[in-house]
């Protein structure tokens, strides 16, 4: 069962005070700080249940307006967001990928049929364009929903590729002013579209490449898979061994001529099974630790993704429209990025460090100030509160009509 909240997380009330320009009124305020503490505590992240973990709560439809129907600046929020970042993170690399959330409905919007090939299946549901910070934290930044050719969604604004989409995303980093030196992206936005686009921003760049790729070898353009056994069985070429966690890996960077690239630098892994993995770089002069360890970095967007799809909510949206969907991305972007902030400086850091940072642990150290302050209330109210209390245990999505709490 989950905790009723009494009161805001401190971590939200004070780093809610820098979005306080965006709101008219302070009741839009609250509604915020709700779905930045919901985000982040609640079990399921439909509006209803997590308005209703709140034992002061209106009618779960005021918080439903605040994403669907209030006029705050969707734009400002996200340079909020990434000052806030910046002030903490001094320079990071901005991971590129995109995922699918299964539905079940029809109208909610952007569904679709997407081929998932994790599950090698196809899925009813969205399919996000997504972007992240990799620093000290994990920051989830840009999120778009990619709609097919053929969708029923489409505007008049058309179909936009998920190449395009990333560009639009980047741009808007760089407009925004985040502290960000490099992109790091797998083999399926591995293209001189975006990497072009990439070098026009002025950031580098790491991308895996498919092994079918061809390179330029002695006259002769050859696929990667071949040109690694041609280096594997040269007396002349020596490799670099490479410790990454408990695996070893023979590496040798080299710089090529990549057809439809031009000259890269090409990292090529050889693991302990015999199996080749290419990567490649814009940057010339990037040895083998220089480009694999930045590429180790696209990792964090998968544990971003698995975050968003379950714990912060993604999986329960039910929207219907698509200024809504980005709101509600927005919204759970910041309420993850404040989480992140406050766990960096909080003084359990290290307790945290120790454990791994895991999410598991920076929502338990939340919970932890949850229990002290339901305790430290129901020390000092009275009957008819602790009443209230009971009810929304009991009785979680009744509207209690009470206002908020006063601060």
């Amino acid at each position: 069962m989950e905790l009723p909240i009494v009161e805001f997380p401190t971590y939200v009330e004070e780093l809610s005070e820098e979005f306080r320009s965006l709101f008219e009124q302070e009741r839009q305020e609250n509604q915020f700080k709700r779905l930045m503490t919901g985000f982040v505590m609640a079990e399921r992240k439909t509006i209803a249940h997590m308005n209703g973990l709140f034992t002061f709560h209106t009618n779960q439809s005021n918080l439903n307006r605040f994403i669907t129907s209030s006029d705050w600046d969707q734009l400002e929020m996200s340079r909020i967001q990434i000052k806030m970042i910046n002030e903490i993170e001094l320079k990071g690399i901005v991971v590129l990928d995109d995922y699918i959330v299964e539905k079940y409905g029809t109208e909610i919007y952007g569904v679709d049929w997407h081929c998932d090939h994790a599950k090698k299946r196809n899925i009813w549901g969205l399919q996000i364009t997504d972007c992240i910070l990799s620093g000290n934290g994990i920051y989830p930044l840009i999120s778009s929903v990619y709609l097919k050719k053929k969708s029923r969604w489409l505007t008049t604004e058309g179909f936009k590729s998920k190449i395009t989409m990333q560009q639009e995303h980047l741009t808007r980093l760089v407009e925004l002013q985040l502290n960000f030196s490099c992109v790091v992206m797998d083999i399926w936005y591995f293209c001189k579209t975006l990497t072009q686009h990439i070098e026009n921003l002025e950031k580098d760049w790491v991308a895996q490449s498919k092994t079918n790729r061809l390179v330029k070898y002695h006259g002769r353009w050859i696929a990667l898979k071949q040109f690694a056994q041609i280096l594997i069985h040269d007396k002349n070429t020596r490799f670099r061994v490479v410790q990454l966690g408990d695996n070893t890996y023979m590496m040798k960077a080299i710089t090529i001529n990549m057809n439809g690239m031009g000259m890269i630098r090409l990292l090529l892994s050889l693991n302990d099974k015999g199996n080749f993995k290419f990567y490649a770089t814009n940057r010339l002069d990037w040895d083998e630790i220089a480009i694999i360890k930045r590429y180790s970095r696209r990792w964090d967007i998968e544990v971003w993704h698995r975050e968003g799809k379950g714990r912060y909510g993604i999986e329960d949206c039910q929207l219907r429209c698509n200024e809504s969907v980005s709101k509600h991305l927005t919204l759970n972007a910041v309420a993850v990025t404040l989480l992140e902030i406050a766990s960096l400086l909080s003084p359990v850091y290290a307790m945290l460090i120790k454990q791994g940072r895991t999410p598991e642990m920076k929502h338990r150290w939340i919970l932890v100030e949850l229990v002290s302050q339901l305790i430290s209330s129901a020390q000092s109210i009275g009957e008819k509160e602790v009443k209230q209390i009971i009810e929304s245990i009991l009785c979680p999505y009744k509207s209690t009509m009470i206002k908020q709490m006063a601060k």
